[in-house]
């Protein structure tokens, strides 16, 4: 199980490394069928290839913690494959001419919850080693990368509708969504190394 879910967990990262611009350029200029489809099919691809990767993160934490990171890493992972499909069906016609706009609400909600779930994993990651203490701390920033900029999005569109984007603005919405694009493929990428350790093999 560790072996794969060491090759599913890189697998995962190439996913989200490439998938996550593709999101950008499909939806330029503006949002279509064809960014549902490859926001669907990351998410899809996301819950199949983490799946083996929940059922073993949680082996560092004990009894209680551990059944919980494990149950609901799983959970998102099952929610993610649902919501991809219904993302895809969406873009390909089968509920609608367009696919409606509330088809993308469960996939983005399904990506907050993915990246809550990477912070509660790495707490579990407290070792004295370095990689632990990396899977750790990169762990808690992936969780923060993602969810500031989310819970500020549905801030300012409740509460500031009238604000502009300006070039003050830019630089830190770009390293906001540079930090989300790169934090969970390295946040993978050492929990594949930590996992190789632990097996007493090298990197896949």
């Amino acid at each position: 199980m560790v072996l794969i879910a060491r090759i599913t967990a890189a697998i995962a990262a190439l996913v989200w490394f490439v998938g996550a611009p593709l999101v950008s350029l499909a939806g330029v200029p503006l949002p279509s069928d064809a960014q549902y489809m490859v926001i669907g099919t990351m998410a899809a691809l996301l819950g199949l290839t983490l799946a083996p990767l929940t059922l073993t993160i949680g082996s560092p934490a004990r009894g209680r913690m551990k059944a919980i990171i494990q149950f609901s890493g799983l959970a998102i992972c099952i929610a993610l494959i649902g919501a991809g499909v219904v993302l895809v069906l969406a873009a390909n016609g089968r509920l609608g001419d367009r696919a409606p706009g509330w088809a993308t609400a469960p996939a983005f909600v399904c990506f907050a919850g993915l990246f809550l779930w990477v912070s509660l994993a790495s707490s579990s990651f407290r070792g004295r080693s370095t990689i632990d203490r990396g899977i750790f701390w990169l762990g808690m920033l992936t969780g923060v990368s993602f969810l500031v900029p989310f819970l500020g999005s549905i801030l300012m569109f409740y509460l500031f509708r009238d604000f502009v984007i300006t070039n003050a603005t830019i630089l830190p919405l770009l390293l906001a969504t540079l930090l989300v694009w790169v934090s969970l493929p390295s946040w993978l990428t050492l929990v594949v190394i930590g996992l190789s350790e632990k097996s007493g093999v090298g990197p896949a």
